[in-house]
């Protein structure tokens, strides 16, 4: 598809929608209102008897069409090929729609002897990233490389927020390799500046996924960063690794169920996870400082590291940061592949403590044993306003529904309800990455989706393991929050989820600006689907709101405020979400936060708690737009 630099026929429409954004919204400033019908020529899907909404996949028409390319098709050498990048959503024009930055993956083609380096795709044939600008909602047109943000890495896991407090979203990029901190200049383009302000990392690292966090509670956003593996220790092993004379790799040395396959993770060489620390408010430029190792989350290596009884370092996948101990400090949970998890506590003075055993976080329940740990959903699934965790995890396992219960003295634990809700009975076969807890149905209740899909394409060969190599994804209705009643919709939510790929990262995204959620997802060696959500309204209802927040870093609030709470009530509905920066599987969701209200066209109030523990409440705002709500502490 040819690309247009995206301010070529609107050069001041960012201007005016920015001014709009500074206005007073006691009253509600509306955005949009209603559709722009509709994500190219796919007509309305019709949804099943009984269920409110349905889901059509519409990438193709709206141009939405990144094909994955990680390693090879069909055939996967080394466990840095199972995993496809993630997508980043963010205004990145600031004209009122929704854009996606999508990264993408790469091959080894050899092992350079000499060098003792991989010979990876070069720029011009590696495979190249995508950064589509939404246009109006009817199409998106790609514009990577007008933009500066083409490249030939290896990447995985991408988030976009304000990282600088200039009111511009800026992409931040996990890499096999330096990771990449692209800087939005506000005019279309953006500029790499990781390694000027050290948020590179080590360029021999595999970085998996990130969060933006105020950890420190400062004013600006600092970065976590996941990390893996060292495949370079991977490259040289003769017991994972196999050298053709002309440097010809194949790293299909172990077995899983019998099936010959790649190896790991356990036995691999884990990394150490990233804390990198913004000094932005302290010294009035944008620089890091890597703290990981003076916050306490590195870890030394053991024999026991890279075992299921290992103590640190850990496969990290996601992580997604909250205040999960209700002391008014970010703190930060980390999903870990066939190890324990990680609930990083921020001690309140640039240290942290991990206690996710003490929260029952650490390993699953059920069995009382570490798992293959993927992607993260927070959110209130059974209405009691306390933040909720869903975990996906490896076939032949269960998906985890982590309950918090509230502790009599402050503070939460955990408690796994996925074998007493059927949780597990409907994902045993499965293998989930991205995880998100949503409202399709805008009744104010959290539902669930789960991405899928195999990471051995080995297994169609072999029948009786009962799952497959390309998976369908799940939506599942939450029928009795209180009760957590589940009902699996399959195909009743619509023909795009009666579609069978090999799916990893997915996001909520409101493409079309119609205050439905929308959901982006990137496939592994295949192209996306953009599942656009339909739902019946009648009589107009029902209704939604949708929050955009705005922060104050001269208060020590940033102005992208992740992990800023912010609480909706409706008549018979209250519900509570955070705002996140990084999470489901790498990537992140809208930053409109979007609310179903039911049949209520106002909701009663909306009370935000900032990130610094000040509150701001606003009264009937009325619903089916948004609201863009500034720091003004009451």
């Amino acid at each position: 598809m040819e690309s247009t630099p995206p301010f070529a026929s609107r050069p001041r429409r960012r201007v005016r929608i920015l001014a709009l954004l500074l206005l007073p919204l006691t009253a509600g400033i509306s955005l949009w209102i209603g559709s722009s019908r509709r994500g190219g020529t796919v007509p309305e899907a019709e949804p099943a008897p009984g269920v409110a909404f349905a889901y059509v996949d519409v990438a193709a028409q709206m141009g939405y069409t990144l094909r994955n390319r990680t390693g090879r098709d069909g055939q996967k050498n080394y466990i840095i090929e199972a995993m496809a990048p993630g997508v980043a959503v963010g205004d990145f024009d600031g004209d009122g729609w929704m854009d996606l930055y999508c990264p993408n993956g790469n091959n080894i083609l050899r092992y350079d002897r000499a060098r003792q380096e991989p010979v990876l795709l070069p720029i011009g044939e590696a495979p190249p990233k995508a950064l589509y600008w939404n246009m109006g909602g009817q199409s998106f047109r790609e514009g990577a490389t007008e933009a500066g943000v083409q490249d030939a890495y290896w990447s995985f896991g991408t988030i976009a927020g304000d990282i600088d407090n200039d009111g511009d979203i800026d992409i931040f990029v996990c890499n096999w390799g330096p990771n990449r901190l692209f800087l939005n200049r506000g005019d279309g383009t953006f500029e790499d500046v990781a390694p000027a302000t050290g948020a590179a990392g080590n360029p021999r690292d595999w970085s998996t996924a990130a969060c933006f966090v105020d950890y420190d509670r400062d004013g600006d956003l600092d970065i976590y960063v996941s990390q893996y593996a060292d495949v370079y220790d991977m490259l040289v092993r003769p017991d994972i690794t196999t050298l053709g004379p002309n440097g010809e790799v194949d790293g299909r040395n172990c077995e899983w169920r019998k099936v010959k396959v790649y190896c790991g993770p356990l036995g691999l060489k884990p990394l150490n996870d990233l804390l990198l620390r913004n000094r932005l408010v302290e010294t009035g430029r944008l620089s890091f400082e890597d703290v990981s190792e003076r916050a306490g989350i590195t870890m030394k290596l053991s024999h026991a590291s890279g075992t299921e009884s290992s103590e640190g370092p850990y496969y990290g996948f996601q992580p997604v940061a909250w205040d999960i101990d209700g002391d008014g400090w970010q703190d930060i949970f980390v999903a870990n592949d066939m190890v324990r998890n990680s609930c990083w506590i921020n001690r309140r003075d640039g240290t942290f403590e991990d206690r996710a055993d003490l929260l029952g976080l650490a390993v699953g329940q059920s069995q009382f044993s570490t798992q293959a740990s993927m992607g993260v959903a927070l959110g209130d699934i059974n209405g009691d306003l306390l933040q909720d965790l869903l975990i996906t995890t490896f076939s032949h396992d269960e998906y985890n529904m982590l309950v918090a219960d509230a502790l009599p003295g402050g503070g939460v634990t955990y408690v796994e309800k996925s074998p007493r809700t059927g949780m597990r009975a409907l994902t045993f076969a499965a293998l989930g990455w991205g995880a998100l807890l949503f409202d399709p149905d805008l009744d104010g209740d959290m539902d669930i989706f789960f991405a899928n899909g195999h990471v051995f394409p080995e297994v169609d060969n072999f029948k009786w393991l009962d799952t497959s190599y390309k998976q369908y994804n799940l939506l599942i209705l939450n029928t009795d929050p209180k009760r957590l009643k589940l009902d699996n919709l399959g195909s009743r939510a619509g023909p795009g989820l009666d579609v069978k790929k090999c799916t990893r990262a997915s996001v909520v995204v409101d493409f079309d600006n119609d205050g439905d959620p929308d959901i982006a997802t990137t496939e592994m060696n295949d192209t996306p689907t953009l599942l656009r959500c339909d739902v019946k309204r009648t009589g107009g209802a029902p209704h939604w709101l949708a929050i955009r927040l705005r922060g104050k870093p001269s208060a020590r609030v940033p102005l992208d405020p992740a992990g800023a709470v912010v609480t909706v009530r409706a008549g018979e509905i209250a519900t509570r979400r955070v705002y996140l920066i990084g999470s489901s599987f790498q990537g992140n969701d809208d930053p409109r936060m979007l609310f179903g209200l039911g049949a209520h066209a106002v909701a009663d109030s909306v009370e935000i708690l900032w990130t610094d523990g000040k509150r701001t409440r606003r009264d009937r705002l009325p619903g089916d737009r948004l609201h863009l709500i500034e720091y003004d502490a009451d």
